[in-house]
């Protein structure tokens, strides 16, 4: 027998009561005994394996410390490119006190390190053996996708990136798109899986609670999108960054097959405090750790069977990362945010990381009429080999042509090509023609792409809140003549 309307909005009512006065007494017993907060945790129907693992970061293994707030020295000075000489020293006693750490602080970091390497990160604890249990099963054959964090400031950027892999290179690699919040009032990330084929949207509302969710923010979505991604074999990218090679080429990469996990280089030194490598009980492979670049995590390939310990320990460190780890890992150093937090989580749990070393990362960007270079975003390449490039990473400007428009980018006295040089960091006796080197016209490629989005495959659906689509359109397409007809544009 059916039931009413009405009968069904009280029953919904008393499930609602019910999981409020539960999650209370929950709530409540998580300040009396970590042991019965555990267990209660463990058989609610009502948490994801996420979400309850998000609830003991919140209570059992909130620091109880204050956070990394002063500085002995200023970080800046220091600031040094990989593989370039400085005249600062960057050594162990350098990086032991740039940040101010006291005794209680560094005992603190030992014992959350110590409760999650042997008491949560282990089988013993249902959450993350139902974890490991389900990346299992996802173990499949061709179970590989790439996936994105989106929302209403970068969806322009991640269709850009889509249309890419789609259009260009004729990729139908699975993808899957993060968004923070499900709202009725955002239909874009359902109107890119109309457009573009093989795209699934996915809500963290889905999984947390709204409470949970605002908790975070910005560089700390990443790693929970790696966690409630259903692939296996995952290829993380940022909103800004496009792949420009072979899709399968980088999932069949040696390195990856062999480790599970491929790091890529920032412009920078590694910055990590040396007294993390004790905090984590690693302090026996400080020196090579230390020696390596700093991280860039603006692409991720991970595989999460083998590195499931690594995704939520990288969790834990994004969770509290703006107050405790991020200056702790980059000390003040540009980029300072979670990029540090995956490899740094790889090591510490022993599961490993493929850092690509030994080969400076390059820039690209254009030389001005001063003839001064200036960089636009960052080349990252096979890892092995330097000379054939993966990524894409445009990271200054990025192409939010809203905002780019309002910055007097398509002023008539602009239309110069922006992507005509690479360099290492610092270093103009390296530069090296960028589409020369590339092997295409990249810079027209995309603009072409974002000519196409405004006016055929998103048309009479507004991107943008400041500009309407064909108006945007006829400024991007203005843009594309003036590269058409530029020397070096010319094929």
């Amino acid at each position: 027998m059916g039931y009413s309307k009405y009968r069904l909005n009280k029953i919904f009512r008393k499930v609602t009561l019910l999981t409020f006065l539960l999650a209370c007494i929950i709530s409540s017993l998580s300040l009396i005994n970590n042991t019965l907060f555990e267990t209660f945790l463990n058989l609610s129907p009502f948490h994801s394996d996420v979400s309850k693992f998000t609830n003991i970061f919140e209570s059992i293994l909130s620091p109880r410390c204050s956070n990394f707030t002063e500085y002995n020295l200023d970080s800046q000075p220091y600031w040094q490119f990989y593989g370039f000489q400085h005249h600062m020293k960057l050594n162990q006693e350098t990086l032991s006190n740039i940040l101010k750490i006291d005794s209680k602080q560094e005992d603190e970091m030992m014992r959350l390190h110590n409760e999650l390497l042997n008491n949560y990160l282990t089988t013993s604890f249902k959450p993350f053996a139902d974890l490991q249990n389900k990346f299992n099963e996802n173990d499949k054959n061709n179970n590989k996708g790439i996936i994105y964090v989106s929302g209403k400031k970068y969806y322009w950027l991640t269709m850009i990136s889509i249309k890419y892999i789609r259009d260009i290179l004729k990729d139908k690699t699975p993808i899957e798109v993060f968004v923070p919040i499900k709202s009725n009032d955002d239909q874009h990330c359902n109107k890119m899986t109309m457009v573009f084929s093989n795209v699934k949207c996915t809500y963290f509302s889905d999984y947390l609670s709204h409470s949970q969710i605002k908790k975070l923010s910005g560089y700390q979505y990443k790693s929970l999108a790696l966690l409630l991604t259903n692939f296996n074999d995952v290829l993380y990218l940022d909103s800004d960054n496009i792949p420009i090679s072979n899709i399968n080429d980088m999932f069949e990469n040696p390195n990856y097959l062999k480790s599970g996990f491929v790091s890529w280089a920032d412009f920078w030194k590694r910055s990590t405090n040396y007294k993390f490598y004790k905090m984590s009980g690693i302090e026996g492979v400080a020196s090579p750790i230390s020696s390596t670049p700093s991280a860039e995590s603006g692409q991720i390939l991970i595989n999460k069977k083998s590195h499931l310990k690594t995704l939520l320990l990288a969790y834990y460190y994004n969770y509290y990362g703006p107050g405790y780890f991020y200056p702790l890992f980059s000390q003040g150093f540009p980029g300072e945010g979670d990029k540090e937090t995956f490899y740094l989580a790889g090591r510490v749990t022993g599961e490993g990381a493929f850092m690509i070393t030994g080969q400076k990362t390059k820039s690209f960007g254009y030389i001005n009429n001063k003839n001064s270079y200036v960089g636009q975003g960052i080349l990252q390449f096979d890892p092995n080999n330097p000379s054939r490039y993966w990524f894409l990473h445009l990271n200054y400007p990025k192409l939010n042509v809203a905002e780019m428009l309002k910055n007097g980018y398509f002023s008539a006295d602009k239309g110069q090509r922006y992507w005509t040089t690479i360099r290492y960091a610092q270093d103009d006796s390296k530069r090296e023609l960028f589409r020369q080197s590339v092997g295409r016209d990249l810079e027209y490629e995309v603009w072409k792409l974002m000519f196409e989005l405004l006016s055929k495959d998103f048309k009479g659906f507004l991107i943008f809140n400041e500009i309407g689509n064909d108006e945007m359109a006829d400024y991007v397409k203005e843009h594309l003549v003036k590269l058409e007809n530029s020397k070096i544009g010319k094929i």
